[in-house]
C-alpha cells in the first residue's frame, strides 16, 4: 500500500503542473461561452474522464503503440500546437455576437470533447510526455509491476478530478465579474492559449533538430 501510495502522489504531482487546471479553465470558459451551462458542466465531466481515460491507455500501451506506428512525441508537439495556435486566433478574432456556423459548431461540441478539448488543450504533449517518462520497468505481470501502475493510475485519477473541479466551478466565479473583466480574460486567455501553442511548436522542432544534428555528427 505504501508503494501504492507514493507511486500515485508521484503521478499527481508531475501531472497537475503539466496539466495546470487553473491557468486553461478560463481557456475552457472562453471556448464553451456559447454554449449553455448545463452542456458545459457535461463537457467538463467528460474531458476530465477522457483525460483519465487518454492517461492511462498512455501509461499501458502508449510506448509501445508508439514505437509501432513510427509517431514521435515531438511529432505530437508540432501537430498539438499548430491546433491551439489555430483555435486561440479564432479567439482573438471572434466576433462577440455568434455566427450562425458557430452556432451549430456549438451545437457539436460534443463531437469536439477529445480533439480538441481533451487532447492537446488539457492532455497535451507534455502531459503525454510526463506520462511515457512513468512507464514502470519490469515485467508487467510482475506484482510489483502492477502495484506501481495501480498506484499511477490513482495518481492519473486524482489529477483528472482537479480537472474537472476547475473547469467546472471556475464559471461561477467568471460569472459574476463584469462584462469588461470578463472580455479581459477571454482575451489573455486567448493569448496564453496561443503562447502554449508556440512554445509547443518551438519546443518540439528544436527536439527534432537537435536529434538530427546528433545524427550527422555520429555519422
Amino acid at each position: 500500500m505504501v508503494s501504492v501510495f507514493s507511486f500515485a502522489m508521484l503521478a499527481f504531482f508531475k501531472l497537475f503542473p503539466i496539466l495546470n487546471p487553473p491557468a486553461m479553465a478560463p481557456v475552457f470558459q472562453e471556448i464553451t461561452s456559447g454554449a449553455r451551462e448545463r452542456q458545459r458542466n457535461i463537457l467538463a465531466v467528460r474531458v476530465s474522464i477522457y483525460t483519465f481515460y487518454l492517461l492511462a491507455s498512455l501509461l499501458l500501451v502508449g510506448g509501445w503503440l508508439l514505437r509501432i506506428l513510427g509517431v514521435s512525441i515531438d511529432m505530437i508537439g508540432i501537430a498539438g500546437g499548430m491546433l491551439l495556435f489555430h483555435t486561440a486566433w479564432r479567439m482573438l478574432n471572434r466576433d462577440e455576437h455568434l455566427t450562425r456556423s458557430e452556432q451549430e459548431e456549438i451545437k457539436g461540441m460534443s463531437d469536439k470533447v477529445f480533439f480538441p478539448l481533451t487532447m492537446p488543450m488539457t492532455a497535451g504533449p507534455g502531459a503525454i510526455a510526463v506520462t511515457l517518462s512513468m512507464v514502470p520497468t519490469g515485467s508487467f505481470f510482475a506484482v510489483e509491476t502492477m502495484l506501481n501502475i495501480l498506484g499511477l493510475c490513482t495518481g492519473i485519477a486524482m489529477a483528472a478530478i482537479t480537472v474537472w473541479i476547475f473547469y467546472r466551478f471556475s464559471g461561477a466565479f467568471l460569472s459574476r465579474i463584469g462584462k469588461t473583466a470578463k472580455a479581459t480574460i477571454g482575451q489573455i486567455s486567448a493569448f496564453i492559449l496561443m503562447a502554449i501553442g508556440v512554445q509547443l511548436i518551438w519546443t518540439s522542432l528544436s527536439n527534432l533538430i537537435r536529434a538530427y544534428v546528433n545524427s550527422l555528427s555520429i555519422q
